[in-house]
């Protein structure tokens, strides 16, 4: 019994492309995610130094 399927493979443009997309994909969603945590951060330090100037 022959197999007769088709075999369809990436040529080196479309996989470079698809690397290229992921990268990019990643670095929007890496900056959001730092942008974020970082705000968090600079809001928890700032309410905590108001805490304790109002305290002494």
């Amino acid at each position: 019994m022959k197999n007769d399927s088709k075999q369809n493979f990436l040529n080196r443009d479309e996989v470079n492309e698809m690397i290229e997309s992921a990268i990019r994909r990643h670095n929007r969603r890496s900056t959001i995610i730092s942008s974020v945590l970082g705000w968090i951060l600079i809001g928890g330090y700032s309410f905590g130094l108001f805490q304790a100037v109002q305290n002494v």
